[in-house]
């Protein structure tokens, strides 16, 4: 018995260091190559979706493609008002015109803003989604939606610039907790996917005016990436 937990703890250990020398060297690979200097198209589920320098690519890292998959494998009305904070790219937009009757797109980032746009015209979505250029909420003041979907900056600090505000801001996951319930529908819902290479996650499980449930997880060797159904309480 004590010889398998003492195995069980190796192990554990064991992963957690591979963990962190996968992620070590994804970060070194990201800083001596950059690949967000030019343009990219990239594919999620055969959707093709261009992504433009200075945009972050949420296909690439993964948690983008994976928050507009697991939205699109749920049940949505059809006449579903949706709501894409830090849109990016537009991935999780273009996934949800498909099911729902309008998305609203949201990005601080000009670049974002047009990427999003080229690619809901690109893909003949562009009548369904309206992109908008704005901090957080601050696009969308006194509208309500049936869902919104937000892929955060996993990281707290202060942005350098513009782009990289998709990785990092010292307060906007709070203001999203804080100020989410005015923007819901009755019976609304937010999904939000958060990485264990983060450290935001610990605001999520102290909202108590929220209710938090994981949806779907996915263990991609150097993070987990979880996907949160929240709702107001």
């Amino acid at each position: 018995m004590v010889e398998a937990q003492v195995a069980g703890r190796r192990s554990e250990i064991g992963w957690k260091w591979m963990r962190s020398i996968y992620r070590a060297a994804q970060r070194l690979r990201l800083r001596l190559w950059p690949d967000d200097q030019r343009l990219h198209i990239r594919q999620v589920d055969g959707t093709p979706i261009m992504m433009l320098p200075g945009v972050f690519d949420g296909i690439r890292l993964r948690s983008g493609a994976f928050l507009a998959q697991t939205f699109a494998a749920l049940p949505i009305p059809a006449n579903a008002q949706v709501l894409d904070l830090g849109t990016g790219s537009g991935i999780g937009a273009i996934f949800a015109a498909r099911r729902a009757a309008r998305v609203v797109a949201t990005d601080i980032n000009p670049e974002a803003v047009r990427c999003a746009q080229v690619n809901a015209l690109a893909l003949h979505l562009d009548h369904k989604i309206q992109v908008r250029a704005g901090d957080l909420f601050q696009p969308v003041r006194g509208e309500q939606f049936d869902a919104i979907l937000f892929n955060p900056p996993f990281y707290r600090g202060q942005p350098r610039d513009l782009a990289d505000s998709a990785w990092r801001s010292p307060d906007v996951f709070d203001r999203f907790l804080h100020e989410l319930p005015a923007y819901l529908c009755p019976g609304g819902f937010a999904l939000v996917v958060l990485s264990t290479d983060g450290d935001i996650a610990d605001t999520l499980f102290s909202a108590k005016h929220l209710v938090v449930r994981p949806l779907k997880r996915r263990d991609l060797v150097n993070e987990i990436l979880t996907v949160y159904e929240i709702r107001a309480n």
